[in-house]
């Protein structure tokens, strides 16, 4: 894997700046192109993405629901800070490659609107793309969901155990939030050697959701490997 280019920009509306971080890479031996993202930074960060499911949600497109505001403004901070054009040029040089999105908290949701955007846009095909996240709060509607479920026949949200992430904001009816599919639950330490679940439901009461408590350090590790701390190292093979 490649390293292409990395983006660092305020994705601060209004109020304190705080930072968002995503980078670009790719592989010409699993002909791939990578979007990753990076999760919240600090107490401020964590305050403005609060402070924002109580202001409300911005309009995707027309067929395909509304986002939280945080994450949509993030998310286009970062596509008009450089990301738009390099994912451009590397669509024009590896045209036939997958895309593969990932990011881990605030930055799955923004993997997810990525992914989204890209093919709702018309740059990549959906069956041509890949999702996956870790820690991912809810990102949008109803709508949103649905229309996510059927654009992406490949995207998986991972959990573990008790994170509390994926379950704020809470829902409060089908039309304010809801997670598009797939969950895959680990009810356990996350070795590389436990079970998972694949759940059915994409945010119903079945998996993460029956838990009736949080363990807010099962946010920070994944695959037993501390997040915050991987990605300061700059993302060292384990």
């Amino acid at each position: 894997m490649s390293l292409s280019k990395t983006f660092s920009v305020n994705c601060s509306a209004e109020g304190p700046q705080t930072n968002c971080f995503g980078f670009t890479s790719f592989d010409t031996t699993q002909k791939v192109i990578v979007m990753s993202f990076r999760g919240t930074q600090g107490a401020t960060q964590l305050t403005e993405e609060i402070l924002d499911f109580f202001t409300g949600k911005k309009l995707f497109f027309p067929d395909a629901g509304h986002i939280f505001t945080y994450f949509y403004d993030a998310f286009f901070f970062l596509w008009n800070g450089g990301l738009s054009q390099d994912i451009r040029n590397l669509k024009y040089k590896y045209p036939g490659y997958e895309l593969w999105v990932t990011g881990h908290s605030l930055g799955g949701a923004i993997a997810s609107i990525a992914a989204s955007y890209v093919v709702h846009t018309g740059l990549f095909d959906g069956n041509n793309v890949k999702l996956v996240t870790m820690g991912q709060p809810r990102t949008g509607d109803y709508d949103y969901a649905v229309w996510h479920d059927k654009t992406f026949p490949y995207s998986f949200r991972i959990v573990h155990h008790k994170d509390i992430v994926p379950h704020i904001p809470p829902q409060y009816g089908k039309d304010e939030l809801f997670h598009h599919r797939t969950e895959i639950w680990y009810n356990n330490n996350m070795s590389t050697t436990e079970p998972y679940h694949i759940c059915a439901e994409a945010d119903g009461l079945y998996c993460s959701n029956r838990q009736l408590d949080s363990y807010p350090p099962d946010h920070l590790t994944y695959f037993d490997i501390n997040m915050p701390d991987w990605g300061s190292q700059g993302c060292p093979k384990m």
